[in-house]
């Protein structure tokens, strides 16, 4: 988590006894918009492509072993360990979802009212067809990800039964991604040079996801050089390829957000 991120909940509460309760409650909601924008735009990202580079070798995804396999392959800001990296910043452990109809996986978070299947939790779906082909989900990595899931959600309920629930908090726009460069857990150095080569080459093939996530990172100088322009027609070809309306808009909303920079 930055250090923005740390600092603000600290001066939020220093301030009960100098601002009224309306105040205060919009500060909270301050930040836990920027948290949500950040495991939405770059960490749940992030994630899964450290998981779409490990299918490639092995051909598998890490179903049962989620959690080991996040405290193996990610890494803090400065290499401390200040969270646990199974975790999302709400101290939930991440879930790893299969979809075999899209081909594809998702990594999802509790968000942060850290319950299950609720209305703000938060999910990134990745298609394998760009990275291995059609078939990547066999029947058998869908049967286990469904006796996963089965396990999960008997789990959830159970929790959910002996916790109270605390308010939910309203979804932020995943545009906000310039907000969000510096996220609790970042990727080896390793990892992290496979990811983006990865998302070159996807982006290059004409995939709308990729060339969205890339231009972020030229924006936000995120393993890579900022390079605005790069940036600008990235996000121009995924407005024109995406096959989402959630997608494009996404695309466009930062894609007018960058014009503005450039003074276009």
């Amino acid at each position: 988590m930055s250090a923005l991120l740390k600092l603000l909940p600290i001066a939020a509460v220093g301030l009960v006894a100098t601002v009224n309760s309306d105040a205060l409650k919009k500060n909270l909601d301050i930040i836990s918009k920027v948290q949500v924008a950040a495991a939405s735009g770059v960490e749940l990202p992030g994630i899964a492509e450290a998981v779409a580079q490990d299918f490639i070798e092995t051909k598998d995804l890490p179903l049962e072993n989620f959690g080991a396999f996040l405290k193996e392959n990610l890494r803090e800001k400065g290499g401390k360990d200040t969270r646990d990296k199974s975790k999302d910043q709400w101290g939930t452990e991440f879930r790893l979802g299969v979809d075999a109809a899209r081909n594809g996986f998702s990594v999802r978070s509790a968000g942060p009212d850290k319950l299950w299947q609720s209305e703000d939790d938060l999910a990134f779906f990745y298609s394998l067809t760009g990275v291995v082909g059609q078939g990547a989900i066999t029947p058998q990595l869908a049967a286990r990800a469904q006796a996963m899931a089965a396990r999960q959600s008997a789990s959830s309920s159970t929790t959910r039964s002996g916790t109270a629930s605390t308010a939910p908090v309203t979804k932020s726009s995943l545009a906000n991604t310039t907000k969000a460069k510096t996220t609790p857990a970042q990727l080896s150095e390793e990892t992290q040079r496979k990811v983006v080569d990865a998302q070159i080459k996807r982006a290059a093939s004409g995939e709308a996801q990729a060339q969205y996530d890339l231009a972020n990172r030229y924006i936000t100088e995120d393993g890579v050089l900022k390079d605005y322009p790069e940036a600008k027609r990235l996000l121009e070809q995924a407005v024109k390829n995406a096959d989402s309306q959630t997608l494009r808009d996404k695309a466009q909303t930062q894609l007018d957000k960058l014009n503005k920079v450039l003074g276009q």
